[in-house]
């Protein structure tokens, strides 16, 4: 199971709750805690007053409640049946059905999140929006500084396998010498879109950003810049570059066509250790729903 290299996750950089809340792997113990766990991501990016916590708070557990009570039933069934389907070889069209559900879990959760967010983005100082934007411009290099340097270093495609095979080895226990072969070969065919998809990100943020000090002009309508700011944050991709969004749609055909020879390669051992993998997450999903 590999990650396409253009995640419409990603996208959602500040709807933070979509990220943390979309870790299903996680364990009870965790999941139980992911609204405290979010608030303080939150409140490390941004200080927040004490009627600004609240509504955070407040925001977030209900946000985890709708996610328990609508969501985990569905990730647990499209699990089991993505167990089943493991049994055999797919194709491209699979591969595709796999990628549609898995944004559409996204695109749910980013819906029912938006407007809270939107609110409370909408509740920020100017000091306080200077200190978020500030705050994620550096989060955002952190979490790309290790893609970037791979890049100087020439080691972007190395870097590109090894995160496959990481992958590979999670999901079905093994890798093969052939499938590392296949994997490095592979790789290679991968275009590296790190600037291009920080240029976008920086782009996004200053849509974001500018539209949500519009408040603070005269004449302009409240609900005018609520709607800017939800379009925003339900579709980050309008802002994303012309030559990120083409690399990106590259890197996801050929990430169907990486998943297509590997899927192909597995061993029967292999596929018997993803079946197992799927499934007994479906089963902890299932207990979280009950706990």
């Amino acid at each position: 199971m590999t990650r396409t290299a253009a995640s419409p996750a990603r996208a959602r950089i500040l709807l933070l709750l979509a990220v943390t809340l979309g870790v299903s792997a996680c364990t009870n113990f965790f999941y139980n805690r992911l609204d405290t766990l979010a608030a303080w991501y939150i409140q490390d990016l941004v200080s927040l007053d004490k009627s600004q916590r609240g509504d955070l708070r407040s925001w977030l557990e209900s946000t985890l409640q709708w996610h328990r009570s609508s969501e985990l039933v569905r990730y647990a069934k499209f699990l089991r049946e993505l167990a089943g389907t493991a049994a055999h070889p797919g194709n491209a069209s699979t591969y595709k059905g796999i990628e549609a559900q898995v944004e559409q879990f996204g695109s749910r959760l980013v819906e029912q999140a938006a407007p809270d967010a939107a609110r409370l983005l909408m509740s920020l100082s100017a000091e306080q929006l200077t200190e978020f934007e500030n705050n994620l411009a550096q989060k955002s290099r952190e979490r790309n500084e290790e893609e970037l340097k791979a890049l100087a270093a020439g080691k972007w495609h190395e870097k590109r396998a090894q995160d496959i095979e990481k992958q590979l080895k999670r999901w079905t226990g093994s890798v093969t010498k052939e499938q590392r072969l296949l994997i490095a070969e592979q790789s290679k065919r991968f275009d590296s879109t790190t600037s291009d998809w920080l240029e976008s990100q920086t782009r996004w943020r200053k849509a974001m950003f500018d539209a949500l000090r519009e408040r603070f002009t005269a004449g302009q309508s409240p609900a005018a810049v609520e709607e800017r700011i939800l379009a925003l944050l339900r579709t980050p991709e309008s802002q994303w570059t012309r030559a990120y969004q083409t690399k990106a749609a590259q890197n996801r055909e050929q990430s169907l066509v990486v998943l297509g020879a590997i899927d192909t390669s597995l061993t029967p051992e292999q596929r018997s250790h993803l079946q197992r993998e799927l499934t007994q997450l479906a089963q902890r999903l299932e207990a979280m729903i009950q706990s």
